[in-house]
């Protein structure tokens, strides 16, 4: 999809649903809608990155799971101060993608059963942590309100983290060599490591900012919830993978742009947000984001034959 195709998208639906929606256009909805996107905005920051070099995570959603609840464990039970133990987590989440990317890079298995296994391994161990806990972990410590409650010119404060990532990304993608190597890897892998890219190391990198990306998701995800609980995280996976197709990044990798991304995170929010004022079930939801994914891989497709 084009940026004016995306652009027009985004802005028509923003009319259809501002008219048919009583409670859709207010300040309140509008910073729902920020804050729902700011989680998985973030997530498909990371996932932007592995689709650019050919891959993919299916396991990000795990990682926001076992980070929180790792996270929230050790404050719960005052194992380390509110500071360290976040820092944990996000290292903890950080490993995740390190062991997917040894796993990819070194082993040579494929990034779908990788990833495949590292969700379920995961969401497994982030699990067992609940259930040390008796199943939930209550969010207590002050910060955590402080990111959930607070806003800044009438945005939440994980929104203007978001912003924050996305600039950050988005210069990291056009002025470092880092973002060099990234394009050149997804083009064309050979030719780059002919021309001295470190390719395998730059992946498993990759695989890693995933996954710390993953890891402060679930720190927003601690804030927003005020507990974890077990299915924390569900569908998150899908939603990011769909706001990077969205946002115009060719699943075959190489091209894309981190930064228009974001625009399709806001797609996403804003039809799952309408669909949950118009009272639709959250399975009709789940549905609809697949069959999103479905269109805008198939729109992908297209747009690849046409350019060969």
């Amino acid at each position: 999809m084009e940026r004016l195709g995306t652009v027009l998208v985004a802005l028509v639906l923003f009319i259809i649903f501002s008219l048919t929606a009583e409670y859709f256009l207010t300040v309140q909805n509008m910073q729902n809608i920020m804050r729902q996107m700011a989680i998985t905005s973030i997530l498909a920051i990371g996932m932007t990155l592995v689709i650019l070099i050919g891959g993919i995570d299916l396991s990000v959603e795990a990682i926001v799971l076992f980070s929180a609840a790792a996270m929230n464990g050790l404050i719960f039970n005052q194992v380390m101060p509110t500071g360290l133990a976040i820092l944990a987590g996000l290292l903890a989440a950080a490993l995740v993608g390190l062991v997917n990317g040894l796993l990819i890079e070194k082993v040579g298995i494929s990034p779908v059963i990788v990833t495949l296994g590292t969700l379920i391994a995961v969401r497994g161990m982030g699990q067992m942590i609940l259930w040390i806990n008796n199943s939930w972990l209550w969010v207590t410590e002050p910060i955590f309100d402080y990111i959930k409650a607070t806003t800044w010119l009438l945005i939440p404060i994980p929104a203007v983290l978001m912003f924050v990532l996305y600039a950050i990304a988005a210069i990291m993608m056009k002025k470092t060599i880092l973002g060099r190597y990234i394009y050149g890897i997804g083009g064309n892998e050979r030719a780059a490591r002919l021309c001295g890219v470190p390719t395998v190391k730059t992946k498993i990198l990759v695989y890693v900012l995933c996954a710390f990306g993953a890891g402060i998701g679930g720190i927003l995800m601690s804030a927003r919830l005020g507990a974890i609980s077990p299915g924390v995280g569900q569908g998150l996976t899908f939603e990011a993978i769909t706001a990077v197709i969205l946002g115009g990044t060719k699943l075959s990798g190489g091209v894309g742009r981190v930064e228009k991304t974001i625009l399709g995170a806001f797609i996403v929010a804003m039809i799952l947000n309408y669909m949950t004022i118009m009272g639709i079930s959250a399975h009709y939801q789940r549905a609809v984001t697949g069959f999103i994914i479905l269109g805008a891989a198939v729109l992908d497709q297209i747009s690849r034959s046409r350019t060969r």
